[in-house]
Formats: C-alpha cells, structure tokens, sequence
C-alpha cells in the first residue's frame, strides 16, 4: 500500500528522463527538497504538463516508488510568468534556484527557507523587480539564505545588515559601490566555508 504525500511546492529544475518522462527537483513546504519522476509529463496528452512547470508553485503528490518518489498529481497555484517571458528575470531565477539546488540535499527542511522562496519568486514576477538592481537582490537573496543554512558570522559589514533586514530584498536606501564591493568580499569569505555550490558569479 502506498503512502500518498501531498505538499506545495516550487519546480527548481527538470530534466528528461527516458522516452516522455521528466525528473523534477522541488522545494516544498512540508518536505523540503524533493526529487521525483513524473511519468509521462513530455508527452502532449499528459494532463499534468501544464501544472509543472519550471519556477511555477505547485500543489503536488507524490508516492514512493523504485529508485525515486514518483508524481502522482499536481495543481498548479501560481505560473509567475514573467519570471520565464523576461532574460533578467529568468536569470535570476536561475540563480536562485541553482543555489538551493546545489546547497539543500533532498529530505533537508527549513520552514524559514521555504517562506525565503516563495518571497523571493514572488519578488522576481512582481512589479518591484528592476533590471537595475538585480545584482543587489541576488545578493540579499543569498545573505538571507545563508542566514537559513547558519553560515553568518554575528559580525558582519552594515550594508550586509541591511540586506539581511530588509523585508523586501532592497535596502531602504541606494547602495555604494564601496558598499556592493565589501559585500562581495564578505560573502567570498563565507563561502569558504559553505558548499561550493553556493558560488553565485
């Protein structure tokens, strides 16, 4: 008898797997990473394509199977569009997505992190997001993040502090160059001592 699993969920990534099947990669709410198989999915009849889509947030089930957890439905929540129709958008995206990918084995669950995504995406698809800024926002995504995994030191530069703060990933105030540039460095310290994985160009 299977044991169904039923969470929300953001697609982080998919790859091909066999003839018409995709291997997905999660993050959820009630299980942190997750990967699985969904059978089936590449195939223009499959009435689960259009719900899995990549950075899309997702109701999903899932069971057991052989090697991997197997999809066995799913309800798309929110498409966040203009994260997949924008290049900036999309990049950072991918960035993001990448460095919980690379950082987060599968079964590892942090409530904080999961709130941390879902802000995050809903940023990126939303009219706050600007071209300008992105390599600001990459970056309070990743102290943030960083926080969730607890690799910040208690000291850290000011500018760090404000991203770290700030409620909707931009500082109350425009960054300096000087500032951008310490920020770099700290993070390049710290990253020392995390996975490499968590390397953001």
């Amino acid at each position: 008898m299977y044991v169904l699993y039923q969470t929300e969920g953001i697609v982080l990534a998919m790859w091909p797997r066999g003839e018409g099947d995709r291997v997905l990669r999660l993050y959820t709410e009630r299980y942190g990473s997750v990967t699985l198989t969904a059978k089936g999915t590449r195939l223009e009849k499959s009435k689960l394509r259009g719900d899995i889509e990549l950075f899309s947030k997702t109701r999903i089930g899932f069971v057991a199977g052989k090697e991997i957890y197997r999809l066995t439905h799913a309800e798309v929540l929110d498409y966040y569009a203009r994260v997949r129709a924008d290049f900036d958008r999309y990049r950072a995206g991918s960035i993001l997505a990448d460095m919980v990918r690379g950082a987060v084995a599968d079964g590892e669950k942090d409530e904080h992190l999961w709130r941390l995504c879902l802000g995050a995406f809903a940023f990126i698809n939303g009219a706050q997001f600007q071209r300008a800024y992105t390599h600001v926002f990459i970056r309070a995504f990743e102290i943030k993040f960083l926080h969730c995994l607890g690799y910040l030191p208690q000291r850290m530069p000011r500018a760090a502090e404000e991203l770290l703060a700030a409620d909707a990933f931009l500082p109350g105030r425009a960054l300096t160059l000087r500032e951008l540039q310490e920020i770099s460095i700290f993070l390049q310290s710290i990253r020392k001592y995390a996975s490499s994985s968590l390397f953001v160009v």
